[in-house]
């Protein structure tokens, strides 16, 4: 039996059980033939064979991120990069270009401000945004993706009025009751129906996402939704088309009103693991609370910024076990967007009532951030078999401001090391575009949980590069049921592996995030090749 490919001399981290490391391995057209020692796995070498000298470098399952979104990553890249801007000002001048290049009466669309890092320290409002343009709608999307700014046409163009009365899980920004232009949680995602991009545009957006997630050695997503019911449809009509090339498994929601969307899931009578190996429905998914850099997520205790605020929730106790116990009921994986802690809790609440109505043996029902789990939480959790989807990342981006809103709580946020301790399998997700897509950052933040200013936020919660390393590739296909085809180096797998710039296993934890992708195998067949002679 001849290999298509070999990869040898290298640091093969197979994340099997053992969690050995070989030196070599084989590919027979889309499948793992052999791994092993470089003699062993040289003898299914032919005349067509490719092979590859790793020269010490490692070679991984490619990565799975459990939680990303990528219509929203893609789509972004269509609009204003606020990230970038400094100030009000700075971002006031980026919009005002876009203006001046896009048709009066289109959409202007930004993204990515925080008005923690602003020179000004302020929520844009629509009183900025009017300045640069009356003939256009525009919005400016924060970070989170849970708030949002517009200006006086967009408000118009969407009916909101200072006597509209805030919608159920969301708030509008006033001031001396005029409606400033901020747009909290539902509020936020009611608008976007009005601003949603086109077909055209998502998949547009979608080719762009998968292509970076790719030069990022990720060959799977957990896709966490986009806004309205036909981000499914887009989503699989690009996997078809192969605009995506990555393996995704689909959770089933949306942003904008996720009970609607679960309840039409029911009434159509698909369920998660309707699909193949390329595209598969995944669990049913609602949200609970919002954001945790906002912020807006629901927490016990009220915030340490704000001790009048603990969070906005989107549904309460009821509604949830209601919408979540029917999806059980018929047999889906079910998880929801659960931030705070109050959130967390609800959550496992709904789980258990789930359970006890109708018990089900490895249901594998998720919790997608989990973001502050303290220990009671944990025992739950461990209890139910539930598995946890945190975002270490977050860390990074956002752990300076975790510290003034929650203070001592940083301790239990996206605690992996508790997880670890209790034997959860967690899965990590990027939350792409809210952090960085590249897993080897997300490493990073799990191994060190640095802070943007070198803080350490949490300290006990680090994990070792090995558990990072297997709930960004093994935990990932657990979490979606496909543990036996993907997620580790070992024969009969997908060959979806992914070869880094050197070895992962003896980098020092502060230079994890400097480390490269230079090839990613997707299917048996190089998808993404780094500009540098000799990769392959």
């Amino acid at each position: 039996m001849r290999a298509t490919m070999l990869f040898i001399n290298g640091e093969v981290v197979t994340v099997n059980s053992e969690f050995s490391v070989k030196e070599a391995v084989a590919i027979q057209d889309n499948k793992i033939l052999a791994v092993g020692t470089n003699e062993e796995i040289l003898r299914y070498a032919g005349e067509g064979t490719t092979i590859v000298n790793l020269e010490g470098r490692s070679l991984l399952p490619g990565f799975i991120d459990a939680h990303a979104h990528l219509e929203l990553y893609g789509t972004n890249k269509l609009g204003v990069n606020g990230k970038e801007a400094g100030s009000i000002k700075e971002l006031l001048g980026k919009l005002k270009e876009k203006a001046r290049l896009t048709p009066k009466g289109e959409w202007i669309r930004g993204w990515g401000y925080n008005q923690n890092t602003l020179k000004e320290g302020r929520h844009i409002t629509r009183w900025d945004l009017d300045q640069v343009s009356t003939e256009h709608s525009i919005i400016v999307v924060r970070t989170c993706g849970h708030i949002s700014c517009v200006n006086s046409k967009a408000l118009e163009l969407a009916g909101i009025y200072p006597e509209t009365e805030d919608p159920n899980g969301g708030k509008y920004g006033r001031e001396n009751g005029e409606l400033t232009g901020l747009l909290l949680e539902a509020a936020h995602m009611n608008m976007f129906l009005t601003a949603n991009y086109s077909e055209e545009e998502v998949e547009q957006g979608l080719a762009i996402a998968s292509q970076d997630y790719l030069e990022k050695g990720i060959t799977s997503v957990h896709d966490a939704g986009g806004y309205g019911p036909e981000h499914i449809r887009f989503l699989q009509k690009a996997v078809g088309a192969k605009r995506v090339k990555q393996r995704v498994y689909a959770l089933y929601g949306s942003l904008h009103d996720s009970v609607e969307m679960v309840e039409k899931g029911l009434e159509s009578g698909i369920g998660t693991g309707l699909g193949d190996e390329w595209m598969k429905i995944g669990p049913a998914k609602v949200f609970i609370d919002g954001s945790s850099s906002g912020p807006t997520a629901k927490t016990r205790e009220p915030y340490l910024s704000n001790p009048d605020d603990s969070g906005i929730l989107y549904l309460n106790q009821e509604e949830i076990n209601e919408c979540l116990g029917k999806a059980h009921e018929s047999g889906w994986q079910i998880t929801a967007h659960a931030i705070g802690d109050k959130a967390v809790e609800m959550m496992i609440g709904a789980i258990r009532h789930a359970l006890e109505r109708h018990s089900r043996e490895n249901h594998r029902h998720r919790i997608e951030h989990s973001g502050m789990t303290p220990p009671d939480l944990i025992q739950q959790i461990k209890e139910l078999e539930i598995v946890p989807i945190p975002n270490p990342a977050f860390i990074y981006e956002f752990g300076d401001g975790y510290l003034k809103d929650y203070g001592e709580r940083v301790d239990v946020m996206f605690p992996l090391t508790s997880f670890s301790e209790a034997q959860i399998p967690f899965a990590i997700g990027s939350d792409s575009p809210i952090t960085i897509v590249d897993p080897l950052h997300g490493i990073y933040s799990a191994v060190t949980r640095m802070s943007k200013s070198g803080e350490v936020i949490g300290a006990r919660q680090r994990v070792t590069i090995e558990e990072a390393i297997k709930a960004y590739t093994w935990n990932g296909a657990y979490a979606s049921f496909e543990e036996t085809i993907k997620g580790s180096i070992e024969a009969g797998k997908l060959a979806d592996l992914v070869v880094l710039n050197e070895s992962i296993l003896h980098c020092e934890p502060e230079r994890l995030r400097e480390l490269k992708v230079e090839l990613t195998i997707l299917d048996g067949k190089v998808e993404y090749a780094a500009k540098k002679e000799g990769v392959i």
